[in-house]
C-alpha cells in the first residue's frame, strides 16, 4: 500500500477543451499556472513531426501566435514548471478543427487522486468549460468532437 507522501513515478494528465484559442488566452493560462515556466523543446516544426515542414520556429510564441492564426493545423506544446511544485508542467494540445486542449501534468499518488482532482477543478474553473478529464500519461485527441467522446468516456466510466 502506498503512504500518502509517495509519488508513483509518473504524472497525472488533466485536460480540458477550450475554444479560447487565442494568444492572450493562452499567455494568461500560462502565467498563471507556470510563471516560471521552460520550454520543452528547442524547435517547432509545422507541421509536427513531418518531414517536410512548412514551418520552423525557433521558440513556442512563435508557434503559438502561428497555430491560433491557422486553426486546420495541429500541434502540441510542452513547458516545465522549474519551481518545486506537485504541478510539474503545462501542456497545449491545438485541434484540426480551432480548439485548443488545455493540459496540466502533475504528480499523482494514484490511487488517491487528490492531487489532480485539485488541478483539475482549478482547470475547468479557469477554462469556464467541464468538457474534460483526467488521465495518466496519455495524450488527448487533436479534434475536438473525438476530444469530446473521450471525455464522456473517461467520465462515464
Amino acid at each position: 500500500m502506498t503512504s500518502k507522501n509517495e509519488y508513483q513515478g509518473y504524472f497525472a494528465d488533466c485536460y480540458v477543451l477550450s475554444d479560447k484559442r487565442t494568444v492572450e488566452f493562452i499567455n494568461d493560462f500560462l502565467d498563471k499556472f507556470v510563471p516560471n515556466r521552460q520550454e520543452s523543446a528547442d524547435e517547432y516544426e509545422v507541421p509536427q513531426y513531418s518531414d517536410n515542414p512548412t514551418e520552423i520556429f525557433d521558440n513556442a510564441n512563435d508557434t503559438l501566435k502561428f497555430l491560433v492564426d491557422n486553426p486546420d493545423f495541429e500541434h502540441s506544446i510542452y513547458w516545465r514548471n522549474p519551481d518545486k511544485s506537485d504541478l510539474r508542467g503545462v501542456e497545449l494540445f491545438f485541434t484540426n478543427d480551432g480548439y485548443v486542449v488545455m493540459g496540466i501534468y502533475c504528480e499523482t499518488m494514484y490511487p488517491n487522486t487528490e492531487i489532480e482532482d485539485i488541478f483539475y477543478k482549478k482547470l475547468t474553473e479557469y477554462c469556464g468549460s467541464e468538457i474534460g478529464y483526467i488521465t495518466y500519461e496519455d495524450t488527448p485527441p487533436f479534434n475536438s468532437e473525438e476530444f469530446i467522446d473521450k471525455a464522456r468516456k473517461h467520465n462515464n466510466s
